[in-house]
């Protein structure tokens, strides 16, 4: 195999071993992912759910063995090994899948606020309930869900991309505005609207 070859292969092995997903390409494809996952989430819900716990499991392997595996290639055998777990978990139980969703959802959204055990407590508390409200309104649930966790990471990632436009956009709000926040916010509302949580009429 040619040098060249073999520096990219592992180049591209270090960049999913250790995370570094960035750049305008990720954060313009990430948004339009999750703009699609908002207004059509009841229809995504399957892969949404199998690629949220793919995610978990990858990102917990990672955070647990990162510093203890210092091949990039071995570290990312077992970080996929570890996000396919879940991927089967979440394939077989429903639930367990929307709980993981709704636990990294939670726990993004929290860390600028409080973090340590009690975050982590809260979280898999909040998870837990609307698992179980799942169970009663299944549809409701996940449409809420997807609209939520869809407008918010949409409207992240479109903040990601402002400084990253050569056109200088300085006149939008700053990343701390609650402008934002308002912005999320309307666009997870449309997305339970376009999405209509109400059981379809027979």
């Amino acid at each position: 195999m040619p040098a060249e070859m073999s520096d990219a292969i592992q180049s591209f092995i270090a960049i999913f071993a250790n995370m570094k997903m960035e750049g305008a390409l990720y954060a313009s494809v990430m948004m339009i992912v999750c703009l699609a996952i908002c207004l059509e989430g009841i229809k995504l819900y399957k892969i949404v759910l199998y690629l949220s716990a793919f995610s978990y499991g990858f990102r917990y392997a990672h955070d647990l063995l990162w510093a203890r595996i210092p091949n990039d290639e071995t570290l990312l055998m077992v970080e996929v090994a570890g996000g396919l777990i879940c991927a089967v978990f979440a394939w077989k139980v429903h639930l367990l899948g929307i709980g993981m969703l709704v636990y990294q959802f939670a726990r993004e959204y929290l860390k600028d606020r409080f973090d340590g055990p009690f975050a982590v407590v809260t979280c898999i508390a909040v998870s837990v309930v609307v698992a179980l409200i799942a169970m009663k309104a299944f549809r409701a649930a996940i449409v809420v869900i997807t609209a939520v966790i869809g407008g918010f990471a949409a409207v992240s990632f479109f903040q990601q991309l402002l400084p990253l436009f050569p056109a200088d956009l300085s006149f939008f709000p700053s990343a701390t505005s609650q402008i934002w926040t308002f912005a999320k916010i309307f666009l997870a509302a449309a997305g339970v609207g376009v999405q209509d949580p109400r059981e379809p009429k027979a």
